[in-house]
């Protein structure tokens, strides 16, 4: 009767046991500490992230010399005591004249506006650059929280595998008591233990790892542990449509952005380039003092000679002649390297595009693959091998299978949960290639 008695305690324990086991995933402890969304750190590394900081100062950078450019060059002024005796040091009143010049260069036909106007596209590709950077950074951030929200869940489901083979150790050790089974059965459900142990600190170490390099993309402390990912994440309910992502992605992608702000960069050099054909005017007024009176000629009246001093003023108009044969090549020859360059970007953004929109459908493949998988897990295998461990429990315990069986079922079981978070989680790495691509944020709903 005493026997009897201990039997329904161990088949009671075994069937609480597996029916904790086959709990979904969606079922986990709660967290004690709050944890962070992947829109918080995202918004953190936006603040703190030191290269994104750097690319904001070279777009300020950029917009400040495009307003150095848009100004006159800078004035020229000059003093001359004009042929002083050797054997004097009063250059004021014994030079032949004391002249005191200003001149200024004009720049004619916009050309200052055009040489703004290149800058002001270079700043647009600095804005680009720092547009691809945000998008890859807020893809990296997406993909290692991702990373730690599966690396966390198989944790979770390694630990609670522990604690159902601590539970089993301790059922069968007591039927061991009774000479029940034999001793073969409680090591091997020992080993099984050792090994997912194991299993535990390497997912521990892998986490470490992880975190290392989101606190990089943080701009955190390197050594800094204070981060605890959602234990629910989601996916999008609305399909995806390829044409459409397409369409986005050539319109938004900034990579893509990049090359056509390089086009109208170069256009706007051209134009630039141009403008130098046009000549500049030179400026000069000068002003002369003559302590000596008027320069002597051959045929000057000497009965003129007045010592005292003289003054007057000279204006000087110059331009300079960049349409000169010898020169206007200069500028012919750039204009047709600006528009070599131009078909270069041309031919090299289209090929970019497809390499993209190929990539992007790769993605896609496997972003959808990943959804049937989700489904195929959920709907139909756990729950297949849920009956199937149940049933491996009943049969050991009316002696109709061994205990390695058993332990089978468990494993393969544990494997199928394993599955499942991977499926999830790959899909939201896919997602956000998908975003990074397209650089449009796809709305998440949970599902």
């Amino acid at each position: 009767m005493k026997n009897c008695k201990l039997i329904t305690q161990h088949r009671i324990t075994t069937k609480q046991i597996l029916f904790a086991f086959s709990l979904t995933l969606g079922l986990f402890t709660n967290q004690l500490i709050i944890a962070q969304s992947v829109d918080s750190l995202i918004n953190e590394a936006l603040i703190n992230n030191p290269k994104l900081r750097s690319l904001r100062y070279k777009i300020i950078s950029s917009e400040k010399r495009s307003e150095s450019v848009n100004t006159l060059p800078p004035p020229n002024f000059s003093i001359e005591f004009s042929q002083v005796p050797t054997n004097s040091l009063n250059i004021l009143n014994l030079a032949n004249s004391n002249n005191l010049a200003v001149s200024q260069m004009f720049p004619l036909g916009g050309k200052l506006n055009a040489m703004a106007e290149v800058e002001k596209k270079n700043t647009r590709i600095e804005s680009d650059n720092y547009e691809i950077y945000k998008t890859n950074l807020i893809a990296q951030i997406k993909m290692s929280y991702y990373s730690i929200w599966l690396i966390d869940r198989k944790t979770e489901i390694q630990r609670k595998n522990i604690s159902l083979l601590n539970d089993l150790v301790k059922s069968i050790e007591s039927a061991y008591y009774t000479n029940r089974i034999n001793q073969a059965d409680v090591l091997s459900v020992q080993s099984e233990l050792a090994a997912n142990e194991t299993q535990l600190l390497i997912l521990e170490k892998q986490r470490e790892a992880e975190l290392y390099k989101m606190n990089k993309l943080l701009g955190r402390n390197p050594d800094s542990k204070n981060l605890i990912v959602d234990s629910e994440i989601k996916l999008p309910e609305t399909e995806l449509i390829q044409t459409e992502l397409e369409e986005i992605l050539e319109a938004n992608n900034p990579t893509i952005k990049k090359m056509n702000s390089m086009i109208s960069m170069n256009v706007a050099m051209i134009e630039a380039n141009n403008k130098e054909l046009i000549p500049d005017l030179m400026v000069q007024a000068m002003f002369m003092r003559m302590p000596r009176g008027m320069y002597l000629t051959a045929k000057s009246d000497l009965s003129m000679i007045n010592p005292k001093t003289e003054t007057m003023y000279s204006l000087m108009f110059s331009i300079n002649l960049p349409f000169a044969p010898w020169s206007s090549n200069k500028y012919k020859a750039k204009e047709e390297e600006l528009y070599a360059s131009i078909k270069s970007i041309e031919y090299e953004k289209n090929d970019m595009l497809r390499e993209m929109n190929s990539e992007l459908q790769s993605v896609l493949v496997k972003y959808n693959t990943s959804l049937e998988l989700l489904n195929l897990y959920r709907g139909k295998i756990i729950p297949l091998y849920t009956q199937t461990a149940e049933s491996q429990v009943i049969a050991y315990q009316n002696n109709r299978a061994n205990i390695t069986t058993v332990i089978d079922s468990y494993r393969m079981l544990l494997m199928q949960e394993m599955n499942l978070v991977m499926a999830k989680a790959d899909a939201q790495m896919f997602l956000a290639e998908i975003e990074q691509l397209s650089k449009t944020e796809i709305k998440e709903v949970t599902k």
